[in-house]
């Protein structure tokens, strides 16, 4: 079976979850020998499909000699087929996520021809920068929830696809959940959401980010709320994003202007979500 960009980038966020999660004692991180002989004994094979380090380039990638690109290595297609048995028997990934239809980039292509239509203005903070994995936490009365976003490689200037998981677990497991493995977390999520979709970045350096849920369509927008000082060729370490999905319902129409906006301040103040870089 062939496989689309979106799907291989879905899957190495999924190796790359295994390898910094994966072990059951605290702290333990897997190399990717860990991995790779993880993948055979798994799959019941006589040995690993794919070697360590080539399965390291093909899930973080090489950079080039400058630094500003990300080069991923490829697998054999039957080496590939037995890395995703892997994924989907460990629960790394349902069949349905990897399934899901890669989002059309038609739109974000015509977005960035209305905000930049001469295509003129260079940018000094570019895509590349942002390339990477991210995770930020909310904690709330009796939860918390914990995101994991990915801006996958610039698909061309000003573009990138997106991904993103949204946890949610009972508080009781906040000073826990770094002790648990891929598996644990799966066993103790009450919800597990999946997004995708795509970003832009504005000749004014904001990042717009639009994303879909996977099981049911619904629409997530994000959008940069603030911005650390990106220095040229300097990975950006975190994000300042906005969440929005619906507006916020008024329970009374009788509310004056101060009160909506101060109801408005208050809303809004629990959808900053502050995403660093995944070390």
């Amino acid at each position: 079976m062939a496989y689309s960009d979106w799907q291989l980038n879905r899957l190495r966020d999924a190796l790359r979850a295994y390898h910094d999660h994966g072990g059951k004692q605290i702290k333990q991180r897997f190399n990717w020998k860990d991995v790779a002989e993880g993948i055979a004994e798994n799959l019941d094979i006589p040995d690993p499909p794919v070697a360590a380090e080539r399965l390291r380039q093909f899930v973080e990638g090489n950079r080039s000699k400058d630094g500003a690109m990300r080069k991923f290595g490829t697998l054999k297609p039957e080496s590939l087929e037995y890395v995703v048995q892997f994924a989907l028997a460990k629960r790394l990934l349902t069949p349905k996520e990897l399934e899901e239809p890669a989002p059309s980039f038609h739109a974000p292509q015509r977005l960035l021809e209305y905000l930049d239509p001469k295509g003129e203005r260079l940018r000094n903070v570019t895509p590349v920068i942002f390339e990477g994995r991210y995770s930020a936490r909310i904690v709330e009365k009796r939860a918390f929830r914990e995101f994991d976003l990915t801006l996958h490689r610039p698909h061309e200037p000003g573009m990138m696809s997106v991904t993103m998981t949204a946890e949610v677990f009972d508080k009781e497991l906040l000073g826990k959940i770094g002790k648990l493995d891929a598996e644990e977390r799966r066993d103790h999520c009450d919800k597990r959401t999946v997004y995708a979709g795509w970003a832009v970045f504005t000749p004014e350096d904001t990042m717009l980010v639009f994303l879909k849920q996977a099981d049911n369509g619904r629409n997530l927008h994000q959008f940069t709320l603030a911005a650390d000082w990106y220095a040229p060729e300097t990975q950006a370490e975190r994000l300042f994003l906005l969440r929005h999905d619906y507006p916020l319902e008024m329970d009374s129409a009788d509310r004056d202007e101060e009160q909506v906006r101060q109801a408005i301040l208050e809303e809004t103040g629990k959808n900053i979500v502050v995403f660093r870089r995944h070390e």
